[in-house]
């Protein structure tokens, strides 16, 4: 099982610095025994032992420590880790301080902010802003106008060391800003400064954004949760932990989808990397199921939880080499809740299926009662998606489920709104490329729109916005799509569920850089009459709600002297998308993973003020 877990080690590591060699002899018994057998395999998002060797010691030590592949190295030793590292990449981490260690003291205010925070809804909370999920920003809240977006100005980046991946969407509120990291540190900055506040070292790195939430006792907590399944309450003025549990004991569990809070409790979404550990053809795949979980945000104690999958796991067969295969597995929940006070209810989407036959729940809307946990509704919108990354080489690979499915789950939240007619509808955009309008009550279609292409790293990815009449969609294009040909953003009405506007990718911007793409994969951002929505190729561009002409954008591809004294690169925007408020647009600037895209590790604030 070592071997196993410890063969994946390095999937999607990138980088940035240098140093020496140290030890090769021992760091080439680790790296043979446990991770060649992946990395000497020609597979896609599997970097080689040459791409390895172009890469950073302290993103790769960060990778493999509390990063995404901190639930694969539990076994590890922190010399066994140091040793590959410095193998794999032919640097040495010398005297490297990691966790918030790293994070110098000049970085820090000269003196704390005044007052604690008194309002958890002030600026932007959570990850979509609202218990709907809708990315949509108030003008009170943002400090900004449409008329304000075309003079936003750089005012300041903030570097994180040891990353090449810009992952956790900050929340803003009482003007401190707070995000995580995949070095697993959270960091509490002034919003209006950058400075830092404090740091926190979570257990695992950190993709969720931050949701705030306002006790019964009137006190406010900060909630994520981690890469190795943890989930975690915070004080937000101090960053003293409150409580933290370990939310799912599979061994491939993980936090992904930011947990969501509602009247004393915090729903958490349950997602794992088993679709990686299944491709390997001695794996048992596979065995894990998504869910949700309901806690008491007091204490953290379960109130319930329940799978995606109501099937346990059993025997199916072997697979072409004689190992064991169990199903149904997968429709992990990968990102935030949504909240339905008024029917009480909990709304998810869920991921592809790990093996055959591929689950029911897989690639579906699903409604949970929001204080049983029971099941309300499933609506499926592909059948038979059962997918492994070993079918992205072969669909002949004994890691690859029979009759493979393509991989088009969902990777966006769900959004509750209610369109002019009045019709409370439940928005769900898929990796296919389509976007569904379905009746909350019962799950029932009620339009269906193909906004654009889709595929595995295709489709709509991670978040689309929604205001009071149109949906804005972004479309990171199909797989084979390059610069200039991939990406767009479309408005829908969300009455009709007719294309209003549809407007592409820029041609030029890529001019040969090196892992450019135009594809817009990042979480869309909405304010009255302007939507955000940043690309690949690291510009952010806001485009007019009304007719899709763009009215402003930011390259990001820059390296920044930073407040915090790190040196700072951007890179692709993809994944969170800019979180608005109180005058600033914060956006994370940088995205190494998987191999594919420009990496960077740069948090940027604009205003229209500037430096």
């Amino acid at each position: 099982m070592r071997f196993l877990i410890l063969g994946i080690l390095f999937v999607g590591i990138s980088s940035i610095v240098s140093a020496g060699h140290h030890e090769e002899d021992e760091g080439a018994l680790v790296y043979q025994a446990n991770c060649a057998y992946c990395h000497e395999r020609e597979m896609v998002r599997m970097p080689s032992r040459e791409d390895l060797k172009k890469r950073d010691a302290l993103e790769v030590y960060s990778t493999i420590s509390s990063g995404v592949m901190a639930p694969y190295t539990r076994d590890l030793s922190h010399e066994e880790r140091r040793l590959v590292t410095e193998y794999v990449t032919g640097k040495s981490l010398g005297d490297y301080a990691s966790g918030a260690a790293a994070i110098p003291a000049e970085a820090y205010c000269d003196a704390a902010l005044d007052g604690k925070v008194k309002q958890a809804n002030s600026g932007w909370n959570s990850w979509g802003n609202d218990s709907a999920n809708t990315r949509y920003q108030t003008s009170d809240n943002a400090g900004l106008s449409k008329s304000d977006v075309p003079n936003l100005k750089y005012k300041w980046a903030f570097g994180v060391p040891g990353v090449s991946s810009m992952s956790g969407q900050p929340a803003v509120a009482d003007g401190r800003l707070y995000f995580g990291t995949w070095s697993g540190l959270v960091i509490a900055l002034d919003a209006e400064s950058g400075c830092a506040l404090w740091v926190y070292e979570a257990s695992g790195g950190i993709r969720t954004a931050m949701t705030l939430g306002e006790l019964k006792n009137g006190a406010i907590s900060l909630f994520f949760g981690d890469l190795s399944g943890r989930a975690y309450s915070l004080d937000p003025n101090t960053g003293t932990e409150n409580w933290t549990i370990q939310a799912d004991d599979h061994d491939h569990a993980r936090i992904t989808g930011t947990p969501v809070y509602h009247d004393n409790r915090l729903y958490i979404p349950l997602s794992s990397l088993e679709e990686v550990a299944g491709s390997m053809h001695d794996y048992e795949c596979c065995t894990f199921r998504g869910g949700v979980m309901s806690v008491d945000a007091d204490n953290g104690k379960t109130l319930w939880k329940t799978r995606t999958i109501a099937e346990v796991p059993s025997k199916r067969g072997k697979n072409s080499v004689g190992t064991q295969l169990w199903a149904p597995s997968g429709a992990a929940v990968w990102t935030a809740p949504t909240v339905d006070p008024e029917t009480r209810s909990i709304y998810v989407v869920t991921g592809d299926s790990y093996s055959v036959p591929a689950a029911p729940e897989s690639d579906a809307v699903m409604a949970f009662d929001m204080d049983t946990g029971e099941v309300k509704w499933t609506t499926q919108t592909l059948a038979g998606d059962a997918f492994t990354v070993a079918c992205i080489s072969s669909g002949d690979d004994p890691g690859c489920p029979e009759n493979h499915g393509p991989d088009l789950d969902f990777g966006s939240s769900p959004v509750l709104t209610t369109n002019a007619q009045g019709e409370r509808l439940l928005l769900a955009g898929q990796k296919s490329g389509w976007l569904y309008a379905l009746d909350p009550n019962d799950g029932s279609l009620k339009w269906k729109v193909e906004v654009g292409p889709g595929g595995i790293v295709g489709g709509i990815e991670w978040g689309f916005a929604v205001d009071s009449d149109k949906a804005y969609v972004a479309i990171a294009g199909a797989w084979e799509l390059g610069p200039g040909e991939a990406g767009s953003i479309s408005a829908i009405n969300l009455n009709t569920g007719k294309i209003v506007w549809k407007t592409g990718p820029s041609k030029t911007v890529c001019n040969g850089i090196e892992k450019c793409n135009t594809g817009q994969l990042a979480a869309v951002t909405a304010l009255d009459g302007v939507v955000f929505s940043g690309s690949l190729d690291g510009h952010l561009r806001a485009y007019d709600s009304e007719t899709g002409k763009i009215i402003w954008e930011y390259n990001t591809l820059n390296t920044y002297s930073t407040v915090n004294g790190v040196k700072a690169v951007g890179g692709s925007i993809n994944g969170p998308g800019p979180a608005i408020a109180q005058g600033h647009v914060y956006v994370n600037s940088g995205y190494g993973m998987w191999n594919m895209w420009i990496p960077g590790n740069a948090l940027i604030a604009l205003s229209v003020n500037g430096e």
